[in-house]
């Protein structure tokens, strides 16, 4: 390549070289204003989440359409590593690249992967302007990258062929299918015309890819950028134990909870830049299938990231880090001499951006972030704000004014006085704690298996099957107290805070190691968040130590039990499943009774569907045309079955509301079962 040409290629080289690298410092910019979030620990484990997420699209590739992404993804690769001899040889024509450049099985391979990237793009392109689903944004930005990786390829089919017909005796390219096609297409022409093909769609092709260099950090996909670090700095803790901490105790805290973007933890902003709007989580969420304001793919991609972006350029324009009270000042100068940058800076999170409706809709069932497939984080975002509502503001639902009195008064939601909190063992014969020595188990008993009479059936069932397994163990009776799960999730830390720490200094001061529970709410606090608190126990399920006992000979049932044939469809609770990954020993139980055909919902195991009382959505109301309840009741009852399994307490009491809402029990009864129950009648 002449000298000339050289320095045109450098030039262009340079310019899109800083052009990105412009665009990409800004966005690093805004991050830096986030809060900090350690998430440097474990580097072995963070790469293998990102080769796990990202190279093996692990969360894609199960999915519909799936493996059109992974062939997609893999292709780019190869797309990407062909243009190193591309480029190369293109500048000096005389010589080949090393390795890649002289192997004609990695010309094959990334023919092929090239020809199939055509292929998804073409299905992608169907799917998302022909069929139209609802979660997929039909954009100018979609189309413009579309077409530059149509261009990418076509261009480099074109130049390569241009340049294998000129010399076709060379074996470099001789398996590379669509090379020789073009070749063959422009068998006849002259060299000189060859030449010129080839020289220009080397230019073209060129000219694209510096484009598309440059648009990456500038549009929404960003996230091919976004995604590698994102995936790596994922949260190593339990999904159920991601909740921060926040230090009441220190003086300088002058914010609690979340209102103001820049408030949000530096992983939580690049969140918004790695989402690639796939749509998957509002796909899995409740509260937006329902009907509800809520829409985690829109509050993720669009809602934060735009006031993000908007906000963050203004801060990093005006030297600020954010607009708390310490920059008073300032502000006040911004507001006089550029009300256009003032406006901006005024915007609240909450109530600007974010509606309280939107805030108060998640139902914290984790789906949407179970589903994600770049590692984002949903849910705490929302807690955030919740706590800012709740704690700085007091501002939250009525509903749950009376459920936090109640904990603070009684030590339940209930409101029951927490004397009564034993009652239900009155007549059983189960031990207090405070009266035994050496116990090997706590049965956590839970507010719901306490004070409401339907959950109580299962935890009375549960005594009855420890006591015949010859468990050794006791409960709390009134020293036990709400766990916290949803008073935290609810966004009142502080008093989940003072309950945990209640809770653990009794728990620790009767040297508590294994905990036993029927509520999978409670299972989940005592097991991933009370350590925060000094509180590190043992907690099991009961489904999960009855499965246990059953299978090591300690609990035999009886085998001529004899029970109505009856079909259950079982309902995999949020808390068990998604957040403990639980999902055999309920149904290990229910099959071992005689006569129970199980059958599985459409929406089951990591993708069940919330039955809506999660993250304190138990204490409020909702309209009838959106009761998550009922969605999920509807969907049970299209199994035609006489029973819905389950797992948790609130479950049971949103299945149950959900069958009167749905069915005419005059005419036809539909129960909701815990597998305990049923176990319970086997024993010899």
């Amino acid at each position: 390549m002449r000298l000339g040409w050289l320095i045109v290629f450098a030039l262009m080289t340079v310019l899109a070289i800083l052009s990105f690298s412009k665009a990409l410092k800004k966005k690093i910019g805004i991050l830096s204003l986030g809060a900090k979030d350690e998430r440097f620990d474990n580097p072995n484990q963070r790469f293998m989440n990102f080769v796990k997420l990202v190279l093996g699209q692990s969360k894609l590739i199960n999915e519909p359409y799936g493996v059109v992404h992974f062939i997609i993804f893999w292709g780019f690769i190869f797309i990407c590593l062909g243009e190193l001899p591309l480029i190369f040889e293109g500048l000096f024509p005389a010589y080949s690249f090393p390795i890649l450049g002289t192997n004609r099985y990695f010309y094959m391979i990334k023919d092929l992967m090239t020809a199939l990237v055509i292929v998804g793009l073409c299905f992608g392109l169907i799917r998302r302007w022909v069929i139209k689903p609802a979660h997929l944004s039909r954009t100018p930005e979609a189309a413009i990258i579309v077409s530059l990786i149509f261009g990418v390829i076509v261009t480099e089919w074109i130049g390569s062929g241009a340049k294998v017909a000129l010399d076709p005796s060379s074996s470099v390219y001789s398996l590379a299918i669509m090379y020789q096609s073009f070749a063959t297409l422009f068998s006849g022409l002259s060299t000189h015309t060859l030449e010129v093909i080839e020289s220009a769609f080397w230019w073209i092709h060129m000219l694209i890819v510096f484009g598309f260099l440059v648009y990456i950090p500038n549009s929404k996909h960003m996230h091919l950028l976004a995604v590698h670090p994102n995936t790596y700095f994922s949260s190593l803790k339990p999904i159920g134990g991601q909740i921060e901490k926040i230090d009441l105790e220190d003086e300088e805290l002058t914010e609690l909870g979340v209102n103001r973007i820049e408030s949000f933890t530096w992983k939580q902003l690049l969140d918004s830049f790695a989402c690639g709007e796939c749509g998957r989580c509002m796909n899995n969420c409740p509260a937006n299938i329902s009907g509800k304001p809520l829409n985690p793919k829109r509050l993720i991609s669009r809602q934060l990231k735009d006031h993000l972006l908007e906000k963050g350029a203004v801060l990093n324009a005006k030297g600020l880090t954010s607009t708390s009270d310490e920059n008073a000042d300032a502000l006040a100068e911004i507001a006089e001499n550029d009300p256009q940058a003032a406006e901006i800076l005024q915007k609240s999170l909450i109530g600007d951006i974010v509606s309280e409706e939107e805030i108060w809709a998640c139902t914290t069932c984790m789906s949407c972030q179970v589903q994600c497939p770049v590692a984002n984080e949903h849910v705490n975002k929302i807690i955030n704000m919740r706590q800012s509502l709740v704690m700085m503001d007091s501002n939250f639902p009525q509903e749950l004014q009376t459920s936090f009195r109640n904990v603070e008064n009684n030590a339940n939601p209930w409101g029951i006085g927490y004397t009564e909190r034993a009652n239900w063992a009155s007549d059983l014969d189960v031990k207090l704690i405070s009266e035994q020595e050496n116990v090997d188990y706590l049965f956590w008993v839970g507010c719901a298996g306490s004070f409401d009479s339907r959950a109580q059936k299962v935890t009375v069932a549960v005594s009855k099957i420890l006591k015949a397994a010859g468990i050794n163990f006791a409960i709390l009776g009134t020293e036990e107290k709400c766990c916290g799960d949803f008073v935290r999730r609810s966004g009142n830390e502080y008093l989940f805070q003072t309950a945990a720490i209640e809770n653990v200094e009794i728990l620790n001061n009767y040297n508590v190691k294994k905990i036993i529970t029927t509520c999978p709410h409670c299972l989940n606090t005592l097991k991933n968040e009370y350590p925060d608190f000094g509180g590190n126990y043992e907690v099991i399920h009961h489904t999960q130590f009855i499965d246990q006992l059953i299978k090591d000979g300690k609990l035999v049932l009886n085998s001529k039990a004899e029970f109505e044939p009856q079909r259950i469809v079982y309902h995999d609770s949020c808390y068990l499943g998604r957040y403990q990954q639980e999902f055999n020993s309920p149904r290990a139980l229910f099959n071992m009774v005689p006569g129970v055909e199980l059958v599985e919902m459409d929406r089951h195991h990591n993708k069940s569907f919330c039955c809506g009382a999660g993250g304190g959505r138990m204490w409020l109301e909702e309209q009838n045309d959106q009761r998550v309840n009922n969605l999920r009741v509807e969907q049970a009852l299209d199994k035609n079955a006489e029973v819905i399994g389950a797992n948790c307490p609130f479950c049971i009491t949103m299945m149950e509301d959900g069958i009167k809402d749905k069915v005419d029990t005059e005419k036809q009864t539909v129960k909701v079962l815990d597998p305990a129950e049923l176990i319970a009648k086997m024993i010899s």
